[in-house]
């Protein structure tokens, strides 16, 4: 029961401060700035009950989004809800294709929606999907605390963006991301990313640009999810008329720049969406007839 009080009082100084918004489900993520290979990663997630449950008995669906080499190792689950029980994080024998999937496409065994394409992740990363071993409804307002620990043995040097989400659907989560529509049905799905971690004492490596490509290249924009600028690199393998375009997820063009005899190298777009609704937004890159492009989240 003191554990169980020492979350209770940490979520009320959460709400006195006022860090606590409405319509999220990730309210608040601890986990170490920095760690050595060979050590625990543990990270502390507390999460909200937007409404009641009473439809869906599964709490605690986290995907964790950590560098490659990390595996999971254990994790607990408490509520403050005293008729929710406390329990274990387990890895899902799903590996989370239940939630983003529709139950039409679950059930057809193809079709779902690629994480990955959605959110996108930077290179040396991956998700690893996991579940509470409890299943029970709950309570408006209830309040869950997440302990995970993952061993790092195999991990390499590198500062890595770590990511976090979860739902309160059953199936595709993926239609409710970072939105608070439908809130009391409950349908909602929530990220909390680039939460930034130094690790040291291993093989080194740099998970973005290690060594020059020689062809035309594009990489994931960071951060991703962003709130207002992001940066997108990109590498021209020689000098070239280069055309860069962005569009909404529906193919409205928002942005389009021409840049003749552009240098070969790297180089950096800054992307400022400050003016622009939150979505999925596409950025392209074309040099003579190859194209490349990439997915950007951006949430206001």
């Amino acid at each position: 029961m003191k554990k169980n009080d020492s979350l209770f009082t940490k979520l009320i100084l959460i709400l006195f401060l006022g860090i606590v918004q409405v319509g999220c489900l990730i309210e608040e993520v601890e986990q170490p700035a920095s760690i050595e290979v060979g050590s625990t990663f543990t990270s502390v997630l507390n999460i909200a009950a937007i409404a009641e449950e009473n439809t869906n008995p599964h709490h605690g669906a986290i995907g964790v989004l950590h560098p490659i080499g990390w595996e999971f190792e254990s994790g607990t689950f408490e509520s403050t809800d005293p008729e929710t029980p406390s329990g274990n994080i387990i890895s899902d024998p799903d590996s989370g294709k239940k939630w983003i999937c529709t139950e039409a496409e679950f059930l057809a065994d193809s079709g779902c929606t690629d994480i990955d394409t959605l959110i996108g992740i930077y290179d040396g990363m991956e998700w690893t999907f996991l579940i509470s071993d409890v299943g029970d409804y709950y309570a408006a307002d209830a309040y869950h605390e997440v302990t995970l620990n993952f061993n790092t043995d195999n991990g390499i040097d590198g500062s890595y963006p770590i990511g976090y989400i979860t739902t309160v659907n059953t199936w595709g989560m993926d239609d409710w991301l970072n939105t608070t529509a439908n809130t009391n049905d409950p349908n909602m799905t929530d990220t909390s990313m680039n939460h930034m971690v130094d690790v040291t004492g291993g093989t080194t490596a740099d998970i973005f640009y290690n060594s020059l490509p020689t062809i035309l290249e594009l990489k994931q924009n960071y951060p991703n999810p962003f709130n207002s600028i992001t940066s997108i690199q990109y590498f021209l393998p020689s000098e070239s008329n280069l055309s860069i375009t962005i569009h909404r997820i529906d193919g409205t063009l928002v942005k389009e720049e021409l840049i003749n005899n552009h240098q070969s190298g790297m180089h950096t777009f800054h992307f400022n969406a400050n003016d622009l609704a939150s979505g999925v937004y596409l950025f392209g890159i074309a040099i003579n007839n190859k194209r490349e492009h990439i997915k950007m989240l951006h949430l206001k």
